[in-house]
């Protein structure tokens, strides 16, 4: 359980849970009676420090060493401790409660009842200190497996909404991202829809905060895809088969995102003037940024294979084999040559071979993508 930026969140709500408790120990206590204020408030102030050493250093130390045994053992001795200290501190003021003269059984009893009262209450708040410790430890465990596989291969887990089974979704698809409750619901590029329990600011993280944007309370949206904006709605870039996503930006984000959104449109707008020199402007529609990588390095690369598209631009095959379908839709490329020599160039241009005469151009081959 490393201490990073999600724990940090659970500061407050341990610096509040401290002031509560330390408010109940120096007032009442249905186990013992109150003794005097400088004694009440040297307890609680060593039982509230106790059960934040028992979440911050003694569970972590034991967890990342792989020390359960170690972690009970210890929290045996500090059950024991705290107890121990507490009863001879307040013993004197259980005693004096009663006006009877008390016999040598009797006593006992009385001594052996706080005791015992005392052990009980104090295992219970070390478990419920474990079990919160235990479940920041598990999602923060979760989040560096995700955090992984995005850093590896750009990926996020999802579930279907159909079956709820868990799926692969590439990062570069995701065209905003809204949260509903407990749940995260993705709208993709393609126009589809998938689910993940977790919270918002968490994927905002997981996703990189350079790269998506929270436009309101409950919404996310990619950068990239930012296509248009009309006063307070943004639309989204989307594939031709799917409608455009317009979302409207909250109005107390208006003033912070309003110029992040025209910053971000200024930028793909001069993305697409560079491509100016071998095509007509007028003549190319809204690309995505990553598409037009690799529209631009398959016009100074022409017979461009997939694996060299891939190499060159790093952008993920399935993405590269997306995009390349969707300039062949819009008459920006085209593949000439059979599958296994040809390759992509971009529409009017020549291929290598017939621009030095070394052979004669061939037919372009079927829209089937090949390796």
């Amino acid at each position: 359980m490393n201490i990073d930026w999600r724990l940090q969140r659970t500061l407050l709500g341990h610096l509040v849970l401290s002031i509560i408790f330390f408010w109940y120990y120096t007032h009442y206590s249905f186990l013992r009676p109150v003794t005097e204020p400088v004694t009440e408030c040297f307890l609680a102030l060593l039982i509230v420090g106790a059960a934040e050493v028992n979440f911050w250093v003694i569970y972590p130390a034991c967890q990342n060493n792989s020390h359960s045994i170690l972690y009970f053992v210890l929290s045996a001795v500090e059950i024991i401790a705290l107890s121990v200290v507490e009863y001879f501190l307040t013993i004197d003021a259980k005693l004096s409660i009663y006006v009877i003269e008390l016999t040598g059984p009797e006593l006992f009893q009385i001594k052996k009842s706080l005791l015992l009262n005392l052990l009980f209450r104090n295992c219970g708040l070390i478990s419920v200190v474990m079990i919160m410790a235990d479940n920041t430890d598990l999602r923060i465990r979760l989040f560096e497996k995700d955090r992984k596989l995005f850093r590896m291969k750009k990926q996020l887990i999802v579930q279907s909404l159909t079956n709820k089974q868990s799926l692969f979704l590439d990062a570069d698809q995701i065209c905003y991202i809204q949260q509903d409750q407990n749940l995260n619901h993705f709208y993709t590029f393609d126009g589809q829809r998938f689910i993940r329990r977790s919270t918002l600011m968490d994927l905002q993280q997981l996703l990189g905060e350079e790269n998506y944007l929270k436009i309101s309370k409950s919404v996310v949206v990619s950068k990239s895809h930012i296509k248009g904006l009309a006063e307070d709605v943004i639309t989204l870039l989307t594939d031709q088969n799917t409608e455009e996503y317009q979302l409207k930006i909250g109005k107390s984000y208006l003033s912070e995102v309003v110029p992040v959104v025209k910053s971000v449109l200024k930028k793909n707008k001069q993305e697409l003037n560079k491509t100016g020199n071998q095509q007509s402007e007028s003549l190319l529609p809204d690309l995505h940024p990553k598409a037009l990588a690799i529209y631009q390095y398959i016009r100074t690369s022409p017979e461009s294979k997939i694996t060299d598209i891939v190499e060159r631009t790093k952008i993920p095959k399935s993405t590269v084999t997306r995009y390349l379908k969707e300039l062949q839709k819009d008459g920006l490329i085209e593949y000439t040559g059979s599958k296994k020599t040809g390759g992509y160039r971009v529409v009017g241009t020549r291929p290598r071979d017939v621009a030095a005469g070394t052979a004669p151009p061939q037919e372009p081959a079927p829209a089937e993508l090949p390796e």
